[in-house]
């Protein structure tokens, strides 16, 4: 549960963040995957279950 809890965290700053090293490609890449999550119901609620905190 940790491991995922750490995978959601490291996701989370990843989709969120820009950083100064990240080539075009990456940047294109991060802006595809936040494209998908707020145009899909399924990853809304991946997201949502991630944020509030795995089942046990």
């Amino acid at each position: 549960r940790v491991w995922k809890a750490e995978r959601f965290s490291w996701w989370l700053t990843s989709l969120m963040h820009l950083f100064p090293e990240q080539s075009p490609f990456e940047q294109r890449m991060q802006q595809a995957e936040l494209d998908y999550l707020v145009s899909s119901q399924h990853a809304m609620a991946a997201l949502a279950e991630n944020y509030v905190g795995l089942p046990y």
